[in-house]
């Protein structure tokens, strides 16, 4: 008799958990990355200069090549960076950029900006903007190379951080000492040793170009929102409209699942307006606006939602790593 009654309560409680699980939908999707320097939308076409040179950036001499030249590992990553924010730029869809060998009177001679020169030159060069690499910090190899434990590969990990500025012209916009950080690994194979590996300066050269084209990519990915993918859920059960905008959001058309949610967001059931909520959050989310995304979770914890507690606390996570930068 005790099993009986103890089935009667546990198959009911097992289907409702059923039930609750498939209300919900996990997938990836692809959100909208807001813009880590904040530029004006009109500045799409910008002049590049490395100021990066022997005299800012002396310390680190990786070795000699022909004719007893020293090989400075600032000097060429930075060279090499040019082409990655190049490449970066053009990938934004929207942004194109072009190198500017001759700035020599970009600053005057207390180094304060000159804003004539740089407006002038923006005016001949027909950009609106400016990204200046002020300075390039690498690192020579770990002393110890690091081993892959799938294929037994063995590494030295060369390191470099890029600091640039940002300027516009005419309204005179100044965004400073933003930075790129990245790694590349030196690959090592049989007998040779750190020391072997590293002696021969072409390779070396080498090796610090790719670490540049690297840090040059992700110093040009700055001024311009990314899409990244992240792990999300989403209740597709409640309403019709929950319903119907499920595919929107897997497919990532974020305005028209908004305008499907928004004809729910007043709903007579607490429980189906705080799914709205929740699913609104997302949206805002996709569309790279944290802050309505915040605004839209919180709302639905207010109304009761389960998830939404931990979808607010991974939102203002974001929040606050944009934030410093």
């Amino acid at each position: 008799m005790h099993y009986i009654l103890s089935m009667k309560y546990i198959l009911p409680l097992a289907f409702g958990l059923i039930a609750f699980c498939s209300c919900k939908t996990s997938f990836r999707i692809s959100v909208l990355e807001p813009a880590i320097a904040k530029i004006p939308e009109n500045v799409q076409r910008y002049g590049v200069i490395n100021e990066v040179n022997e005299n800012n950036s002396p310390e680190q001499v990786i070795g000699a090549i022909l004719m007893g030249e020293q090989v400075n590992s600032n000097v060429v990553t930075a060279e090499r960076a040019l082409d990655g924010v190049l490449r970066a730029l053009e990938e934004s869809g929207n942004l194109s950029g072009e190198i500017l060998m001759n700035a020599d009177e970009f600053r005057d001679d207390t180094g304060e900006l000159n804003w004539s020169y740089i407006d002038t030159l923006a005016s001949q060069r027909e950009v609106q903007g400016f990204i200046e690499f002020v300075e390039m910090r690498t690192t020579s190899p770990l002393a110890s190379a690091t081993q892959t434990t799938s294929t037994g590969s063995r590494f030295a990990r060369i390191e470099g951080t890029l600091y640039v500025n940002v300027y516009v012209a005419n309204t005179h916009e100044k965004y400073e000492r933003y930075w790129v950080r990245r790694y590349y690994d030196v690959p090592m194979s049989g007998t040779m040793t750190l020391t072997t590996i590293m002696a021969d300066a072409k390779r070396k050269r080498d090796y610090y170009r790719a670490l540049g084209f690297e840090l040059g990519y992700g110093a040009g990915r700055l001024v311009y929102p990314n899409w990244v993918w992240v792990n999300r859920k989403y209740y597709n059960k409640g309403s019709s409209n929950l319903k119907r905008a499920k595919p929107m959001i897997q497919k990532g058309n974020w305005d028209i699942a908004e305008k499907q949610l928004e004809r729910d967001i007043d709903h007579r059931s607490e429980k189906i307006r705080s799914r709205v909520l929740y699913n609104l959050a997302l949206v805002k989310e996709g569309q790279g606006n944290l802050g309505q995304a915040i605004d839209y979770a919180e709302q639905a914890a207010l109304a009761g939602d389960k998830m939404a507690n931990e979808y607010l606390r991974i939102l203002k996570r974001r929040r606050d790593q944009l934030a410093e930068f």
